[in-house]
C-alpha cells in the first residue's frame, strides 16, 4: 500500500473515531441518565444504554491515541525537518523531543489503567 494510501486511511479513522468519542461524550455528558438518576432524557440511544455508550467511548479514545501515535510516528521526518528548521540548537531540540516524548507518555500511561 502507498504511503500516502496509509495517511489518508489513518486520517479517516482517526476522524471516525473522534466523532465517536465527541458524540458519545455528549450523549454521555447531556442526554442519558447518570447511575445515581440525576439529568439526562433518555434511558437509551439507537437501543444502547449508558454503559454501552461508556464503552464506545473509552474505547474510541484508545483507539485514537493509537492511532496518534501512529500518525506521529508516520511523519516524524516532517516533524523533525520542521523543528531542525526552526530550533537550530540540536540539545535544545532534544530537549523538546524529550518534552514531548514524556507528554505522549504521561498521556498513554491513564489507558494502561484503563484496560
Amino acid at each position: 500500500m502507498k504511503k500516502m494510501t496509509v495517511n489518508i486511511v489513518i486520517d479517516v479513522l482517526m476522524l471516525v473515531a473522534t466523532s465517536l468519542l465527541s458524540f458519545s461524550g455528549f450523549l454521555l455528558e447531556g442526554i442519558l441518565p447518570h447511575c445515581h438518576g440525576k439529568g439526562g432524557v433518555l434511558k437509551a440511544f439507537l437501543g444502547m444504554g449508558r454503559h454501552t455508550w461508556a464503552d464506545i467511548h473509552l474505547y474510541s479514545g484508545i483507539i485514537l491515541v493509537v492511532l496518534l501515535v501512529l500518525h506521529v510516528v508516520l511523519h516524524w521526518s516532517v516533524i523533525d525537518g520542521f523543528f531542525r528548521k526552526t530550533i537550530k540548537n540540536s540539545i535544545l531540540r532534544y530537549l523538546l523531543y524529550l518534552f514531548l516524548l514524556i507528554v505522549l507518555v504521561l498521556g498513554v500511561i491513564p489507558w494502561l489503567f484503563a484496560l
